[in-house]
């Protein structure tokens, strides 16, 4: 009872983070709409993402915070430190996570576009192309990743760990994906999301998280914005751009699956110390009325993002 109550209310704090960041994201934007009707403001898509964040994080996130500190945590202590080295070869496996992941859903959502006759548009493809690279690096390469790795490490992995490290992987990244409440996203967001959680429970360092997130984010999110929108003026500079992204992209890919294949049997995962419903943990946490309600909301954003 007590494992379940305890997931119950980091599911609501999340729908809560939700919920509020909506509910003023909509306020501001009716707002907005009044003042544009009236001549005084015009925002474009820069000042609608700008808008967007600070629903999220600056509204949002300090409720989000005041809810989960209250609910019981383990901290997690710093007895894993990386090398320049390690840090390059984690950095280049997050790479390759990401572009599987990337892949996976692309092929999937192409083939559920040929099974409905019609293709499925990526909801974010069109709101990148609109963004100037000054407002994607401050969103996506400074203030996602900051945020991001607290919600979704720091504070979540600390408060799900003493029901063991697999728990706290799983349902980091798991939860990651449904944050970004599409499948397009979906799968890399997930599986770059369990590769984090279990890199900041075997550390304790966020600090490797965050750097990592914001070098993914530059290179997949700021970077192929900046090629992406250069390409009508083809240059020299622009197509050895393009070059060794699609470079990195395939030999990150080829070097994640090696390293999975000559790594995964050696990970050993260190158990639950926390004591485990009868019932089984699985069936503990699907039937937490807060989990529930996040399960719902991630539903709701996944049809409303298409």
């Amino acid at each position: 009872m007590e494992a379940r109550r305890h997931f119950s209310r980091l599911g609501w704090a999340y729908v809560i983070f939700f919920l509020v960041s909506a509910g003023v994201q909509m306020m501001a934007g009716i707002a907005v709409r009044l003042f544009q009707d009236m001549g005084l403001l015009r925002l474009d898509m820069d000042g609608l993402m700008m808008l967007s964040q600070l629903s999220m994080y600056g509204v949002g996130f300090p409720v989000f915070y005041l809810l989960v500190r209250r609910i019981p945590a383990w901290k997690m202590s710093e007895t894993g430190k990386l090398g320049a080295g390690k840090l390059i070869l984690w950095m280049i496996f997050c790479f390759g996570m990401t572009y599987i992941g990337n892949f996976i859903g692309q092929i999937l959502m192409a083939a559920a576009g040929m099974l409905r006759g019609s293709q499925i548009e990526n909801p974010v493809d069109s709101m990148v192309m609109e963004m100037s690279p000054w407002a994607m690096f401050i969103s996506t390469v400074l203030i996602a990743p900051v945020m991001e790795e607290l919600m979704f490490r720091k504070f979540l992995v600390d408060r799900t760990v003493q029901y063991g490290q697999k728990t706290a992987v799983i349902i980091s990244g798991v939860g990651f994906g449904l944050f970004h409440g599409n499948f397009f996203q979906f799968f890399y967001a997930c599986a770059i999301g369990m590769v984090f959680a279990y890199l900041y429970s075997c550390t304790g360092r966020i600090r490797y998280n965050i750097f990592l997130h914001m070098m993914i984010n530059f290179v997949g999110g700021f970077l192929s914005l900046l090629l992406i929108q250069g390409t009508a003026e083809p240059q020299s500079g622009l197509l050895l751009g393009l070059l060794l992204q699609g470079l990195l992209m395939f030999g990150s890919m080829i070097a994640a699956i090696v390293m999975l294949c000559v790594y995964i049997g050696k990970i050993s995962l260190f158990p639950a110390w926390a004591e485990i419903p009868e019932r089984g943990l699985a069936k503990t946490i699907l039937l937490a009325p807060g989990v529930i309600g996040f399960l719902v909301m991630s539903v709701i954003m996944f049809v409303m993002g298409g």
